[in-house]
This record gives C-alpha cells, sequence and structure tokens, in this order.
C-alpha cells in the first residue's frame, strides 16, 4: 500500500539520542526481563514436569514419588514471586482506575506517586518480613531434606526485584515523572525506617478490621493494584491492633497460595494459552460454525456457542474475551454487524468459561470455601447452558430487528462430521478433564497438569503450531498470569485472616437474620451486594473478599453451599460487563479498537437476559445442582 504524499515528501524526524542513564536502564531492564522470564519459565516446566510425572508413576506403576507434592508446591511459590516483578514490567497487574482517570493532571501524577508509595512500603514490609521468617524458621524438610525456609528465600528476592523494576519504571522510555517510582521507594523506606513506630502508635486502638477496609478503599480509589492493596490495609490492621506481625502475613500469604488445589489455576492457564497460540481453538470455531452458523445472527450464535465449547478446556473468561475478539469481531463486521454489537456479544459470551467448568473462578471459591471442585464444577453446567440459551435467543431477536446475518445454508451432516472430527481431539481434551474428575480417577489439578501436556501434545507433535521462540513466549506470559492470580489469592489470606479474627463473618451471619427471616429476601439481599461488589472489584478478587462473609450466613438459613457458589460466580461475572471496571467489555474494547463506552450501550440488553438467568439461578436451586443429584441417581 503507497504512504500518503506528505509521510515520502517529508521523510521521519529521528528520535532524540537516547541519554546515558536511559541506555543504562534498558541494558539493566533487558537482562533482568530475560533472566527473571528465564527461571519463571523454568519454574513452571517444573512443576509440570514434577505433578505429571507423579501422575504417571502413581497410576502407572501404584506409586508416588517421595516428596513430589511439597516440590510441587515450592515450585508453585517460585513462580508466583518471580512472576510478581515482571508484571511490574508488563504493567498487568489489576488495577482500578476509574477515580484516578477523572483527576486533573496534578492530582492525578500525585495519585499515582502514592499507589507507588503503597506498593512500595507493602514490599518492603514484605522483604523484612520474609527475611525474619527466614531467620526464625527451623528444621528440615523430610521428603526433601532440604532446610524448611527454602521456599522462603525467593520472597526477599522477589520484593528486590520488585523494587528494581518500580524504581526504572519508564525511564528506559525516557517518559516524563519517571523518578516517581524511585521517589515513591525512597519514602517508603524511610517511613519504614524512622517513622513506623509512630504510624503504629497513631493507629493503636482503633478497630483492626474498620482500619483495614478504610486503607484498603483509600488505596484501591487512588489506583493501587488490588493485591498490594489488600497486602498494606493488613500491615495498617496489625498496627491498630497488633494482631498479625510481618512475618505472619508472609507466612499466611504462602499457605494460601500454595495449597495443592490452587496446583490446578497454572496448569488451566497454561493448558488455555497453548490452545490458543497453538490454533487449536479455531478448530473449535469452526465446529460450531457448522452447528449454527446457519441461523439468523449467525456468527453471533457462533460467537456464544464457540465460548460454550471453550470453556470446556480452558476456564478463563479474560482468555475468551480476547481470543473471540481477535477471530470473531473482524469476521462480524464484515458481515455487516456493527463493531460495538460484536463486541458487546463478544463480552457477553465470554462470562461462559467461568460458569461451565473447568471455570477457574470456581477453583477459587473452593479455596475460598473449603468445597468440592467436582461439586461445584458440575453445579455449573446446567447454569452455563441456560446463559447460553438465553442470550442465543436474545441475539436472534437482535438481529430479526437490525437485519443482521440473514440466513444462511445449513452445513449437511457430511459438513459437521469434517467439522467434528477437526475439533476431536480438542473436545475429548473436555471430557478427560470433567469426566477423570466426576470418577474420583484424578483430582483437580492432576486434570490440570494431564490437560497441559495433552494441549502441547496436540500443538507440538501432531499440528506443529510452534517455533520454540513462541512456545517459551507463551509459556512466559502463562506463568505471568499464573502468578498474578496466586499471589492476589495469597494476598486476600492475610486480609481474611483479620476478618475472622475480627469476627466480622460472625457478625454478618448473624446480622442479616436479624434483618429478615426469608430465605428468598436473604438471596435477594446478597445478590444485590454481590452485585455492587462486582461491578468495582475483579471476579478473583471479589470471591476472596465475599465468599468468607457471605457463605456462613446463606448456609446457616439452609442454602445449600454448592448453589450458592454457583449464584457468586454468576453474579460476579455479570461485573465484568459493567463500568466501572467491566473487564471483559474493556478486553474487547481495547483489542478492537471500537470506543467503550459504545460496547457498554450495546451490552444493556445482554445484561437484561444474564440478569434474568441468574433469578432462575438463584431461585431455583434445581439448576444448578440438578445435575449432580442426576449422576448420582444414575
Amino acid at each position: 500500500m503507497p504512504l500518503p504524499a506528505d509521510t515520502l515528501a517529508t521523510p521521519p524526524v529521528a528520535p532524540p539520542p537516547a541519554s546515558a542513564l536511559t541506555r543504562a536502564a534498558r541494558n539493566v531492564l533487558w537482562f533482568l526481563d530475560h533472566v527473571v522470564g528465564a527461571f519463571a519459565v523454568a519454574a513452571l516446566l517444573g512443576l509440570v514436569t514434577i505433578v505429571f510425572a507423579n501422575v504417571v508413576a502413581r497410576y502407572g506403576f501404584g506409586s508416588s514419588f517421595i516428596g513430589a507434592l511439597e516440590a510441587a508446591r515450592w515450585l508453585f511459590i517460585a513462580v508466583i514471586l518471580l512472576g510478581v516483578p515482571l508484571a511490574h514490567r508488563m504493567r498487568t497487574h489489576l488495577v482500578i482506575t476509574l477515580l484516578v482517570d477523572a483527576l486533573p493532571a496534578p492530582l492525578r501524577r500525585l495519585a499515582v506517586f502514592v499507589a507507588d508509595f503503597i506498593v512500595a512500603y507493602a514490599t518492603i514490609m514484605l522483604m523484612f518480613g520474609g527475611t525474619t521468617l527466614i531467620s526464625v524458621i527451623g528444621g528440615t524438610n523430610v521428603t526433601l531434606q532440604l532446610p524448611q525456609w527454602t521456599p522462603y528465600v525467593a520472597i526477599p528476592i522477589s520484593c528486590g526485584l520488585g523494587l528494581i523494576y518500580l524504581a526504572l519504571r519508564g525511564l528506559d522510555e525516557a517518559a516524563p515523572y519517571w523518578w516517581q517510582g524511585m521517589a515513591a521507594i525512597l519514602a517508603a523506606a524511610l517511613v519504614h525506617g524512622l517513622a513506623q513506630d509512630w504510624v503504629a502508635g497513631a493507629l493503636r486502638g482503633y478497630d483492626p478490621a474498620a482500619a483495614m477496609g478504610v486503607a484498603f478503599a483509600a488505596a484501591l480509589a487512588i489506583g493501587t493494584p488490588v493485591s498490594f492493596a489488600m497486602l498494606f490495609s493488613a500491615f495498617i490492621a496489625n498496627f491498630a491492633g497488633d494482631i498479625l506481625p510481618p512475618a505472619a502475613v508472609v507466612q499466611n500469604m504462602v499457605n494460601g497460595s500454595s495449597k495443592f488445589l490452587m496446583l490446578a489455576i497454572p496448569f488451566f492457564i497454561l493448558a488455555g494459552a497453548l490452545m490458543n497460540s497453538g490454533g487449536l481453538t479455531g478448530r473449535l470455531m469452526d465446529f460450531a460454525f457448522s452447528l449454527v452458523g446457519h441461523m439468523r445472527g449467525g456468527l453471533a450464535q457462533v460467537n456464544v456457542v464457540s465460548s460454550g465449547l471453550y470453556a470446556g478446556v480452558s476456564g478463563s473468561s479474560y482468555s475468551d474475551a480476547a481470543l473471540g475478539t481477535k477471530l470473531l469481531v473482524p469476521q462480524m463486521v464484515q458481515r455487516g454487524y456493527s463493531a460495538p454489537f460484536a463486541c458487546a456479544v463478544t463480552a457477553a459470551s465470554a462470562t461462559l468459561p467461568n460458569i461451565i467448568p473447568p471455570s477457574i473462578a470456581l477453583l477459587i471459591l473452593a479455596a475460598a470455601a473449603n468445597l468440592s471442585v467436582g461439586k461445584l464444577w458440575l453445579a455449573g453446567v446446567f447454569p452455563g447452558l441456560l446463559m447460553a440459551g438465553l442470550l442465543m435467543g436474545l441475539i436472534y431477536v437482535i438481529s430479526v430487528r437490525r437485519g443482521f446475518g440473514g440466513a444462511t445454508e445449513r452445513a449437511g451432516a457430511a459438513a459437521r462430521a469434517r467439522a467434528l472430527m477437526h475439533a476431536a481431539p480438542v473436545l475429548a481434551l473436555a471430557l478427560l478433564i470433567i469426566g477423570g474428575i466426576r470418577m474420583g480417577v484424578v483430582t483437580p489439578t492432576e486434570a490440570g497438569v494431564l490437560a497441559v501436556v495433552y494441549a502441547f501434545g496436540l500443538g507440538a507433535v501432531v499440528y506443529r503450531a510452534w517455533t520454540p521462540a513462541s512456545l517459551y513466549t507463551n509459556v512466559r506470559t502463562a506463568a505471568v498470569e499464573a502468578a498474578l492470580v496466586g499471589f492476589l489469592i495469597g494476598a486476600a489470606s492475610p486480609f481474611a485472616f483479620v476478618l475472622v479474627s475480627e469476627q466480622v463473618p460472625q457478625a454478618i451471619a448473624g446480622g442479616l437474620p436479624e434483618l429478615t427471616q426469608n430465605t428468598l429476601v436473604m438471596l435477594l439481599l446478597a445478590n444485590l451486594l454481590l452485585l455492587a461488589f462486582g461491578m468495582l472489584l475483579d471476579i478473583g478478587a471479589a470471591i476472596l473478599i465475599l465468599t468468607p462473609l457471605l457463605m456462613p450466613a446463606m448456609v446457616a438459613v439452609g442454602v445449600d453451599p454448592i448453589h450458592f457458589g454457583i449464584v457468586i460466580v454468576v453474579n460476579l461475572m455479570l461485573g465484568g460487563l459493567t463500568p466501572p471496571v467491566g473487564m471483559l467489555a474493556f478486553i474487547t474494547s481495547s483489542v478492537s479498537g471500537t470506543p467503550v463506552h459504545h460496547v457498554f450501550q450495546q451490552l444493556l440488553p445482554f445484561l437484561g437476559v444474564l440478569l434474568l438467568a441468574l433469578g432462575l439461578i438463584t431461585y431455583i436451586p434445581g439448576i444448578s445442582l440438578g445435575l449432580g443429584y442426576i449422576l448420582d441417581a444414575w
């Protein structure tokens, strides 16, 4: 394509030469990116190797490797602690910027500085807490024959790397105000070293839970990453009530994030990344097109069905939203759909992977509420199908009214059979995961590692989808994503500990029945609260905060915890479609280049039908529990 005439007439102006300081920052960051990234990839691949080898040994030879599970836990801790500094570099920490974006430029810079101060202060506290923990932990791990403090060594290293990334952020790009990160670290160090006793004395005597809540809300409001806001507020609670010293915060955080069940999260994230990059999910979309492409609004219907199929192999709504926007939105626009409508369909259908198993959100909820993953995953099947059916019905009505996607020729039986054959290896993965867990053959963690090995085998051996460089990049990205989820879960553990210690969940469990004795009304109040929080928080953070608060109260009035777990996740997924956070809407908007406010406008009718689905799921427990009853009876 020829360049515009003015571009040809005026040669591009070369950027000004970088300063020596900028060049030095680039060299340091380049080195750290490669070294830390390589160690993160090695830790994740080591985790996969150990768990998979243990599965083979257990089922193939009737015995397990001694120390395999402990080694896997330690490696996951390493993945988390190596991935968090990389997330600083990649700017992928979950941040709520609604209020910050509305501020004038000087106040916005001040908010960014304070948020950086909070991150730096929490990091310094973690560093000293980890160092203290290393010094006091004694003994040797019996199975691994290593000192018990070994996994905690990564904490000061991770914190040091995080501070370096924070200090150099923007300097390599010669960005204005790049020095704010350095200034924030210096201020945090001064407060920790000189003013910490004064801060603790000023807060002493205040209610720890209230102090924590205020600190958390304030930190979120100024754009602090959610996980660091949780940690910072837990440290503030300790100043108020001497409830959880820094070393205990670190230990609580590590224990909370490294449960064996949590190991399934990096495995499913990696499996989804391999499926996407290997072109395997495109086969699911082809199969979906053969099934429903002939219907009115065909490509939009394909969008919903492919999300349902993708749910069976990934469990990540964010991944589905990004993939659907890349692959389907451009095709929908070419076929006459408006870009905002195409994005709205993609965002709404992307709610399904966190409802239909294997759902990462339900994995997090199972850990937060100590519930069976298998039962939760089964309970998500019918609600997910109900949501998909209502979305498809709405798409049909809208397409008829707006003239979108006129009917096309129905795929014949032979074409559908060919599409099914092409998609069968991918669909088999869903059967492997769900069937294996349901029959008690494998645990969710083992199913996750089998999904990784299966996806790798298909992509590398059968379809030859990657070069070594592209495979490395995918594993590195998956390691960072898994680290962010694990770090969020870990940060929520001391946060939840303070709440429980201060009797907050118990007060809510006792207080709700005082408002009403009607279970239906209590479910309505819980729904309203969940919808409100879902509009403000990422689903993972919201699950970890709200589940310990609401689940005891609902169980006390006779609500089945599995049923209420599905209600929680469906509620919070709707927050992905609503301002101000609306992550699913923002993903489709950013990937497609469509103004996000147009996407939110087009999402209104989809929110309507999904709220209808939520009402049915809430007040008809059989929708969630029916499949489990059927399989138990069978």
